[in-house]
């Protein structure tokens, strides 16, 4: 066999105090056949001490120092080495369930799917890091108290579907029991060969957004489990935490355009739809909010520029339920310069 039949790539900027807690939980799994890619991508802090430490330690930690460009310029550089049957993605921050590769690999060849989906644990909502900095939990190295927990592969509830974007949605309160919830590309294992071609866009935040969005394109054999095998830290000095909300609510709606345009090119105006429902305006929905406060702020004006570019792409023009009008009219009396209430 070969060593690595799972990559997992690890994009790795200024992470020092968490970085040995994501690289133990590579060392726990009770699969052995991974290699971890991580990507220096132009740390100034000790994490690349770190990562060639543990590099030295065991050859199943690929390491590459790069300058600075950014998380998408990372995660491409580490697929452009990837060479296993399978990759997944791990955030430095962050850690994954001991049995994370075990389960996601048994299942995937169990169902001889394309890509297994699960979700994300809730050992590190907001509520609980407010009471651990509360006690002075020291949160940057504490480690969850319930990844031990053993699964056992024959009594995992799955569902199977051929076509995943039937079931992934961004609304906070999705229809389906086994919903794929939000864009992140942390919570799959995937199929090399399903996502070798799929581009990370270099220099915009929140790419997972655009990058699901593509790969969703096609309908995905998929094996969706509820298990919660990945631990994500609410790092307050990430890159979503980091910039304001004006440059949050322009990079999303770049990213949905640019999908949506997408999937107009490519002619499938069915899957076009189930996109604009399922993702694309559960994500207008929550900017509402967002719209409202910016309109009373000193970027009102930056706003409502931009939003009237958006809306001569038709980015906002095909709502069908009454959530999605609500927001759509909301955004086009933005477009026209117009404060609103909610």
């Amino acid at each position: 066999m070969k060593a690595n039949k799972v990559d997992i790539i690890i994009p790795v900027y200024n992470v020092e105090p968490y970085l040995r807690r994501c690289l133990d939980s590579m060392l726990a799994q009770t699969y052995p056949h991974w290699r971890a890619i991580c990507v220096d991508d132009g740390s100034t802090d000790g994490s690349p001490a770190i990562l060639e430490e543990y590099a030295a330690k065991d050859s199943r930690f690929m390491v590459i120092h790069q300058e600075n460009g950014g998380l998408s310029h990372a995660r491409n550089e580490g697929m452009a080495v990837a060479d296993a049957e399978y990759v997944m993605f791990v955030d430095s921050d962050d850690f994954i369930h001991p049995q994370t590769l075990e389960l996601a690999v048994g299942l995937i060849e169990r169902d001889g799917t394309d890509m297994v989906s699960w979700y994300r644990n809730s050992f590190y909502r907001n509520i609980q890091l407010k009471l651990m900095r509360l006690f002075k939990v020291d949160t940057e190295k504490a480690g969850a108290w319930r990844s031990p927990f053993k699964y056992r592969l024959g009594r995992i509830k799955t569902v199977v579907t051929d076509d995943a974007l039937k079931y992934a949605s961004d609304w906070n309160h999705p229809e389906q029991k086994f919903a794929i919830k939000h864009c992140f590309v942390w919570r799959h294992l995937f199929k090399r060969s399903l996502i070798k071609d799929v581009k990370f866009i270099k220099g915009m935040k929140y790419e997972d957004i655009p990058w699901w969005s593509e790969l969703l394109m096609k309908p995905i054999k998929t094996t969706i489990t509820q298990l919660p095998l990945y631990y994500y830290y609410v790092n307050r000095k990430s890159i979503s935490k980091s910039i304001n909300e004006l440059e949050r609510l322009e990079t999303l709606l770049n990213g949905l355009s640019l999908i949506q345009k997408m999937y107009q090119d490519n002619g499938d105006m069915e899957r076009l739809q189930m996109w604009s429902h399922n993702i694309k305006w559960a994500i207008l929905v929550r900017g509402t909010k967002a719209l409202a406060r910016i309109m009373v702020s000193p970027d009102a004006d930056k706003l409502v520029h931009y939003i009237s570019d958006m809306a001569k792409t038709g980015l906002f023009d095909n709502a069908t339920t009454p959530v999605e009008l609500k927001a759509k009219e909301a955004y086009y009396t933005v477009a026209a310069g117009q404060k609103f209430s909610l």
